[in-house]
């Protein structure tokens, strides 16, 4: 009985100890799950976090880029400021030399008249004591004639002391003015080179904050790459759908000239089988005239000479009046044909070459060139721009150059909404607009606003408007055309 005791007391414990196992590992096998799950979960916030990250220094790249690009066009505005000025500066130089050689000039003319007059007076003096002198130096002529001299001589010597007094006064005054442009052109220097001090501090502290964004986007390798990258396939996608517009507008107009001129062909044609059915009727009415005159159905032969002709008139005017219609029906085709030559023949738009007006009101910045170019800080980027970026204040609108009608509007990601105008064989396209006020079809006028520009808020709300003009699929230099 002991035995059977114990021998369940042992099966008992191992009962309990395998229980106790299978616990432990389920709750092993249950740790194991939620950890799992748990690294999953840390996962996914640490992609989504890094994703986050890469985005945000993709952003940060790009306004860098923007910002380094914008420096860059200060730095040419300074530069050329600089060049303004020095060429000022010279030109002050040369108009102060000149006026130098004239002061000198005019000193020596001033030392020999004052001489030359102090001698003469001298002369006059030593000859001659008071006015009594005078009257003594001409009646001590020995004869008449000789008085009649010395009093002319006297006379005309007065008149020479006068010119000569006037002249020194006159040269004095010249004088007087010459120095004084001499120093009001040396006050414009002297403000001319604090200005200069002052641009090329400015271009020095531009230059230094060149630097250190050049620095900042060459240790962002990465995302300065993949922006770059992003960049490019947004000016392509503009490029392509740009393109396809312009291919699609092209085919239409194709469609609607042929259209057009099938029209015409057709009212033409119209036109003339009504005259030929009315020369036939005519032609019936003449038979059918003499064929009753032939056979006597009229009462005489007077009367049949008298209504033939009436009768052949009839119809002609019938044949005439269904005539006029079709001929006034062509004539609404040619007129729009020519109509259209004839505004495309003005040239109007390109013989504004160089004055057409500014896609921007007020101030603005170039901050993109048109075309190709090394960046002149990043050695090895390369930006190729197929029209010219315009930063405006926030608020900024843009306006028509010339006149032309509104053929597309359209949205891309990077340009926001884009507006394309149409002048004859000549096409200019706004983007990156927010609000705009224009619709397709519509006619404008030059200087008319066409939308507002997108302010970028991850941009420091910079408003930047892609300006393009071609003609047709042929990209033009923008700033070569408006001003």
């Amino acid at each position: 009985m002991k035995q059977c005791c114990r021998i369940g007391s042992i099966f008992l414990m191992i009962v309990m100890l395998l229980s106790a196992v299978d616990m432990s590992a389920a709750r092993k096998r249950t740790r194991s799950v939620t950890s799992v799950k748990q690294e999953q979960k840390a996962n996914a916030q640490a992609i989504k976090k890094t994703s986050q990250q890469l985005d945000e220094n993709a952003k940060a790249t790009s306004r860098t880029l923007n910002a380094l690009n914008t420096l860059g066009a200060e730095i040419r505005q300074q530069n050329d400021s600089i060049a303004s000025i020095n060429h000022q500066i010279d030109s002050i130089d040369s108009a102060m030399k000149h006026i130098n050689d004239s002061i000198v000039t005019l000193d020596g003319k001033l030392a020999a008249l004052r001489d030359s007059y102090a001698r003469s007076v001298t002369r006059i003096k030593n000859s001659q004591q008071g006015s009594m002198d005078k009257l003594a130096f001409i009646f001590s002529a020995e004869s008449f004639t000789q008085a009649y001299r010395r009093f002319r001589y006297l006379g005309e010597f007065s008149k020479w002391r006068k010119r000569r007094n006037d002249e020194i006064k006159e040269v004095q005054a010249r004088l007087e003015k010459q120095r004084d442009e001499l120093t009001r052109l040396q006050g414009v220097k002297s403000g001319m080179l604090t200005r200069m001090n002052v641009a090329r501090n400015d271009l020095e502290k531009k230059q230094n904050e060149t630097s250190a964004l050049v620095a900042k986007l060459k240790k962002e390798g990465a995302s300065l790459k993949k922006v770059l990258r992003q960049k490019e396939a947004q000016a392509r996608a503009l490029d392509n759908e740009l393109d396809r517009l312009i291919a699609e507008e092209q085919r239409r107009q194709a469609e609607e000239e042929k259209r057009r001129q099938a029209e015409e062909k057709r009212k033409e044609q119209e036109r003339l089988l009504a005259e030929e059915n009315a020369r036939k009727k005519q032609q019936q009415k003449e038979q059918e005239a003499k064929a009753a005159a032939k056979n006597g159905k009229s009462a005489s032969k007077s009367d049949k000479a008298k209504s033939a002709p009436a009768k052949a008139e009839q119809p002609e005017r019938k044949a005439v009046a269904q005539s006029k219609p079709a001929s006034t029906a062509a004539k609404p085709a040619t007129n729009y044909a020519m109509a259209e030559t004839s505004r495309k023949l003005t040239g109007s738009f390109e013989s504004n070459k160089g004055r057409l007006l500014f896609p921007v009101n007020g101030k603005y910045k170039i901050v993109r060139p048109f075309g190709r170019h090394k960046h002149p800080d990043l050695p090895h980027v390369t930006t190729d721009n197929g029209g010219i970026d315009i930063e405006v204040p926030a608020g900024g609108t843009a306006r028509a150059v010339f006149d032309g009608t509104v053929s597309e509007v359209f949205r891309l990601p990077g340009y926001n909404t884009i507006v394309m105008v149409r002048h004859g064989k000549y096409l200019t396209i706004y983007a990156n607009l927010s609000n705009i006020n224009v619709k397709k079809g519509d006619a404008l006028k030059q200087g008319q606003t066409i939308g507002t520009i997108y302010s970028d808020p991850d941009d420091g709300n910079r408003s930047i408007l892609h300006f393009e003009l071609r003609q047709e699929k042929q990209k033009l230099n923008p700033t070569a055309w408006v001003r």
